[in-house]
């Protein structure tokens, strides 16, 4: 807006000149502020009065030129505000932050993600040297468990070395079961060879010239010194003269078998009897089948249905006989020699022995028994000191005698694997007792029931003859 030169024009410069020169102290702020008031009457002629040169004529020029400059510098203001706020966001994004600021962070930034891996990278090594120390110390303790387990005491060797021979000598004692079950079958049905084959009064004959033999003892029957022969003198037969051990051997069940744990028995052996053989025949004889079976009835005879079940009725006794003979037979047969080798005299055999009884004989040696005894104790010391031990002597070794040893119990403060080991094998000899138990409550079943079953035979027969009268 272009001012006239006339005079109020020059009056109103002056007063604008004042008036710049009244708001030049002012703060930004302040001015700001003025851009939203507008000047009354009042407020002009109040800043017209601070100037001397005013008049009042003039005033109403004056507020208007005012009016417009101000619009003016209010534009002008903020458009220079505007600007200002613009440079100084640039200066702060492109020269402060991108120039300084950014680049150092970017320096922060790379020098922390150096150090952070150089840390991590420690971590590591840490993390390896743990990992590998533990790898160390795993290989150490497995290496030293294994050198602890794999190192079997020399108590464990026990029943290794003593169950070497059970096994044979188990199958050993059943076979010579079966085969005296076999032979006295044979005696009492008449089988050729056979004592009483022919007849019955055989059997007797040759029995009693057995007991002359073997088994007499002059002494009994009331024998007296002062009376000529007294007692079974005559019947004794002097030559040759009865071995002292052997006298009564064939009715003295306990002397015979069941004070010995190892008798010499061998059935393999044909072309040798022994004492202990004969002697388990005899007293087999006197105690199961006195009385054989009649041998009148023959081929002839058999035609006839009458005598077709007489003969089975005979059968039917000595089924019954061989089941109350065979637990008899199991016990002899538990108790014959561990062996299949031949036991003549004091000669060892040259083959089949394993050594088992010098084993045996030390786990009794360190119970106190001398060793003079061992013999005696596993067998008959009339044999020489050389044994060969009963399947019954061996269970009784490893499940009884090993345990009267305070050493055993003193030597289970031993290696967890060693105890382990131990108590397997003590497992093992307890279900081989557990076996024989088992199979010694069998024979008693069975033998209970063909008792039973003959007691019950007079009612049977008695209620058969019932059921066909009624009929």
């Amino acid at each position: 807006m272009e001012l006239p030169s006339s005079e109020p024009v020059t009056k109103a410069a002056a007063f604008l000149s004042c008036a710049v020169k009244a708001a030049l102290p002012v703060l930004a702020v302040f001015i700001l502020a003025l851009s939203t008031v507008t000047l009354t009457p009042s407020k002009a002629y109040a800043c017209i009065g601070c100037c001397n040169s005013c008049v009042q004529g003039d005033c109403d020029a004056a507020v208007a030129a005012v009016k417009a400059h101000h619009a003016t510098g209010e534009v002008e203001i903020m458009q220079h505000v505007s600007n200002e706020f613009t440079n100084h966001r640039e200066w702060l994004t492109d020269t402060f932050f991108k120039d300084n600021i950014l680049a150092a962070l970017q320096l922060f930034t790379e020098q922390m993600s150096a150090v952070a891996m150089q840390q991590v990278q420690i971590i590591g090594a840490f993390f390896d040297a743990k990992h590998q120390l533990e790898t160390q110390r795993l290989f150490q303790e497995l290496q030293l468990q294994a050198h602890r387990d794999y190192q079997p005491s020399e108590d464990f060797c026990w029943f290794g070395t003593n169950v070497r021979s059970m096994a044979h000598s188990e199958s050993f004692s059943r076979f010579t079961a079966l085969a005296l079950s076999q032979r006295q079958i044979a005696r009492h049905l008449g089988t050729n060879n056979m004592s009483g084959a022919a007849k019955r009064d055989h059997d007797k004959e040759n029995r009693w010239t057995q007991f002359a033999d073997h088994y007499c003892d002059q002494h009994d029957n009331n024998w007296k010194s002062s009376v000529t022969d007294s007692g079974l003198t005559l019947a004794c037969n002097r030559t040759p003269s009865p071995l002292k051990e052997r006298m009564n051997s064939d009715i003295d069940y306990t002397r015979m078998i069941e004070n010995r744990r190892t008798l010499d028995v061998d059935v393999t052996n044909t072309w040798s009897n022994t004492g202990d053989e004969l002697g388990v025949m005899s007293l087999g004889n006197n105690l199961y089948g006195h009385n054989i079976l009649t041998r009148d009835i023959d081929a002839e005879s058999l035609k006839n249905k009458e005598y077709q079940h007489l003969y089975l009725a005979l059968r039917a006794v000595q089924a019954k006989r061989s089941v109350a003979e065979n637990s008899f037979n199991a016990i002899a047969g538990m108790r014959a020699v561990g062996t299949s080798a031949p036991w003549v005299g004091a000669v060892p055999p040259a083959t089949g022995g394993n050594d088992s009884w010098k084993y045996l004989g030390a786990v009794l040696t360190e119970l106190g028994i001398p060793e003079r005894e061992v013999a005696e104790y596993l067998g008959d010391p009339a044999y020489g000191p050389e044994v060969y031990p009963s399947y019954y002597a061996q269970l009784e070794v490893l499940a009884k005698k090993i345990y009267q040893n305070p050493d055993f119990y003193a030597n289970l403060y031993d290696k967890p694997a060693n105890v382990a080991r131990k108590s397997v094998a003590l497992k093992a000899i307890d279900l081989m007792l557990d076996r024989a138990i088992y199979e010694s409550q069998l024979r008693q079943e069975m033998a209970m029931s063909v008792l039973l079953s003959s007691r019950l035979r007079t009612q049977f027969k008695d209620a058969e003859a019932d059921l066909k009268q009624q009929e």
